[in-house]
């Protein structure tokens, strides 16, 4: 093999492994923004025309906009999360990936109290300009389980 061929393949590598952390980041960045209610960080990590799909749970929220409007909208209905992500399967083929990653959450929602959700994301990024960035992500809940044994408080008049 020549040097030239050696030095391209260990280039190639390189960019995979960063390319993986950097995917990586991005999926730990969505649970941080989310569960903080960090609009910066959670906003910094879609492109413009990207896709948050949560389909007919939560709608479809097309453009950094509508995931915008959506994230506030989270916030006011649930008012704790805590995300762990776990598992991801990352395809990287050029400046496009796709990750398959497990969910497990655990909520405070207003009306419901407690909720357990589990389920898992499909994902898209794209390498734009040099930068890895959400493109879409697909949420499917399959489990939402509220706590039975919750009440909720009512007022004493």
């Amino acid at each position: 093999m020549s040097e030239s061929a050696t030095a391209t393949d260990l280039e190639a590598r390189l960019d995979e492994v960063e390319s993986r952390f950097a995917i990586e980041d991005l999926i730990a960045a969505y649970a941080k923004g989310f569960d903080r209610e960090d609009p910066e960080l959670l906003h910094s990590i879609w492109h413009e025309d990207a896709v948050l799909d949560f389909g007919d749970a939560f709608g479809v929220h097309e453009g950094m906009d509508a995931i915008r409007t959506a994230a506030d909208g989270f916030w006011q209905m649930i008012t704790w999360m805590h995300h762990w992500q776990a598992t991801p399967l990352i395809e990287i083929d050029g400046d496009r990936a796709t990750a398959y990653v497990g969910l497990d959450c655990l909520v405070r929602h207003s009306e419901q109290g407690p909720v357990r959700v589990g389920g898992y994301y499909e994902d898209v990024f794209e390498r734009r300009d040099g930068v890895w960035k959400f493109a879409r992500r697909m949420c499917d809940i399959q489990i939402w389980a509220p706590d039975p044994t919750y009440q909720a408080e009512t007022s004493h008049s």
